[in-house]
């Protein structure tokens, strides 16, 4: 059962303050999926403990279970419907409302992504890295740049990282030779493309290690990786927002680089004398 539908049956029988709050929520479930919990609760009148009681009182263990239900909901409506969203959310509003709503829903997805870091998993991916194999990078579908910008950023310190390219052939047959010193870190965030899971599974069974960068803890990735880095994606947009996608990125680049030692020092120094050389960019 949805969890409008949950909200709608319950509604009836719970006490006024936490009656207030269940319309709210039915009334505006993208404010539930995009705000924090104290905007929610300023913006419907109630106290911030108000929303953990009616979270509790549906099942959730707290109110971040709550609210990702609901993002589920919105996002789960498909483009169409966020499109149709959007326009009734802003179509009377200011640029400077949707402006405000899109930069409130980056900074929290930001601010949700950190906080579910684990250090262990990215110390954990580093060490698979520095393995001595391969990385390689999937993203199909929407998320192929990603993975492109993962790969020309991260080649400067690693220079085995591999995305695989766009074309008719499956992620799974462009790592047919995947050993296990290797590592691959597949990105998808809903809708999901099938190849990147099947690109996983192979990439297990070939014993190597699987990481995944994905939006929920339910996403089909996460049953086929070593370590799931989650990054929120609720956004008013008509697609989901790819703002913490990019921020874990860099973060895990980022470790590979302070982890990596004099020999990748060197390289960094060989490419920037390469391009102040080639005069192909231009300095500050």
């Amino acid at each position: 059962m949805d969890i409008d539908e949950k909200l709608t049956q319950a509604l009836p029988d719970l006490p006024r303050k936490l009656a207030i709050a269940a319309r709210y929520a039915l009334d505006n479930p993208e404010r539930i999926a995009l705000d924090s919990m104290r905007a929610t609760a300023q913006a419907c009148g109630v106290a911030a403990p108000t929303m953990q009681r009616l979270a509790r009182h549906l099942g959730h263990d707290g109110y971040d279970e709550f609210r990702q239900d609901f993002q589920t909901l919105v996002m789960g409506g498909g483009f169409g419907a966020r499109v149709e969203a959007l326009r009734s959310n802003f179509q009377n509003a200011s640029l400077t409302k949707l402006t405000q709503r899109m930069a409130e829903a980056a900074q929290n997805n930001i601010a949700d992504a950190a906080a579910r870091l684990d250090t262990q998993q990215i110390e954990a991916f580093v060490r698979a890295v520095r393995r001595g194999g391969r990385t390689y990078v999937v993203g199909a579908g929407s998320m192929h740049w990603a993975a492109g910008m993962i790969e020309a950023t991260g080649r400067l310190t690693l220079p085995d990282i591999v995305s695989l390219p766009a074309g008719t052939v499956t992620a799974s047959e462009r790592i047919s030779t995947i050993r296990d010193c290797d590592t691959l870190l597949a990105l998808a965030i809903a809708p999901y493309c099938v190849q990147t899971v099947n690109a996983m599974q192979y990439a297990r069974a070939a014993g190597a290690a699987v990481y995944a960068i994905t939006d929920r803890p339910s996403s089909p990735l996460a049953p086929h990786a070593d370590g799931v880095f989650l990054t929120p994606a609720a956004s008013p947009h008509y697609y989901p927002s790819t703002i913490a996608v990019q921020l874990v990125a860099e973060i895990l680049l980022a470790a590979c680089a302070a982890a990596s030692g004099g020999a990748t020092r060197q390289r960094l120094r060989q490419l920037d004398e390469i391009r102040r050389a080639s005069g192909a960019y231009l300095e500050e």
